[in-house]
């Protein structure tokens, strides 16, 4: 693949975001230091020429999962283009549902106890509940961002909500999750660039909530993870690419974020599509970050051409 001198990279944004946020702008400043000429893009554009683009960036589409067809369209448009895109497609393909976990545990990651359900599937909650002796559980469709359709309900609450929950798996395959008291001291989230530890922040719900997500009152703070923390994040990374036939060099960016039980980390979402990174939580982070993006163009400059796309899955 041959770049322009001044290679030109599309900062994919969404409906709901269409504007850079402030990292965005500031990753933008980065690339624009250094030679590139980045700019905002929506994906839902129709007239936007892909292949007028070296780069195509996955940022703030965060709205993609209530149009999961078209996103999938536009997925399958980008990878017959002659562009790059950070993550892959592939790479998107697998994390946009959330039965990716299932996968992660099969190859020996730490995650909460959760039972997948698929959709149409005739199940009762609170059946659930007493077959796993669990009181508490948080409800998940398996493909949305931002805590969407997300709910929380307890084995005296289970059969008020049964209607709610036969509603859901209508048309979703779904997640029931054992509620984890520890979110009340904060989901820890860990940003890591090619593989490499940059930084994390706690995110805290809301004193009568329990998401910890700005959408629902959560807040976020600077934190320091011991490192016992970080090699388990890491693990789930690795574990990632052993899923995906990749190495975790190949995710331009990922957010691991889960629970801290004793000294065991229990991850609750590998974000590799459009996470919030707090660039400014992290020490040089904009500069790390535009590293990575610059070596991600590299490795696919270099490589020949039937390799720019993922490598199939491996068992190994």
């Amino acid at each position: 693949m041959t770049y322009r001198s001044s290679p030109r990279i599309g900062l994919v944004t969404g409906e709901t975001a269409p504007n850079l946020t402030e990292d965005g702008q500031a990753l933008q400043t980065e690339l624009g230091n250094r030679g590139f000429s980045a700019e905002s893009v929506l994906w839902t554009d129709s007239t936007v020429e892909w292949d007028s683009f070296d780069v195509v960036l996955v940022r703030s589409c965060w709205e993609y999962h209530s149009q999961l067809d078209a996103f999938q369209n536009w997925l399958d448009r980008i990878e017959n283009v002659d562009v790059v895109l950070l993550n892959s497609a592939d790479t998107i393909r697998w994390n946009h549902h959330k039965f990716y976990l299932r996968d992660l545990e099969q190859r020996g990651v730490s995650i909460l106890p959760t039972t997948w359900v698929e959709r149409s599937t005739e199940i009762d909650l609170r059946t659930v509940l007493e077959y796993d002796d669990w009181r508490e559980v948080v409800v998940k469709p398996a493909v949305g961002t931002s805590s969407s359709g997300v709910w929380r309900t307890s084995h005296d609450e289970a059969r008020k909500h049964q209607q709610r929950f036969e509603d859901i798996i209508s048309s979703n395959d779904v997640l029931i999750q054992q509620f984890a008291p520890e979110i009340e001291d904060g989901e820890r989230s860990l940003v890591f660039f090619e593989g490499s530890f940059s930084h994390a922040t706690r995110q805290l719900p809301a004193a009568d909530d329990f998401r910890a997500h700005p959408n629902y009152g959560g807040s976020s703070e600077p934190y320091e993870p011991p490192r016992e923390i970080v090699e388990q994040a890491a693990a789930v990374l690795e574990a990632a690419g052993k899923e995906l036939g990749t190495s975790p060099i190949d995710f331009t960016y990922a957010r691991v974020d889960g629970i801290e039980r004793g000294d065991e980390f229990l991850l609750m979402e590998l974000e590799l599509i459009e996470p919030y990174l707090n660039l400014d939580a992290g020490e040089d982070a904009v500069a790390v970050f535009t590293d990575a993006i610059e070596a991600g163009v590299a490795r696919h400059a270099t490589a020949p051409a039937e390799n720019h796309r993922s490598s199939p899955r491996t068992d190994d």
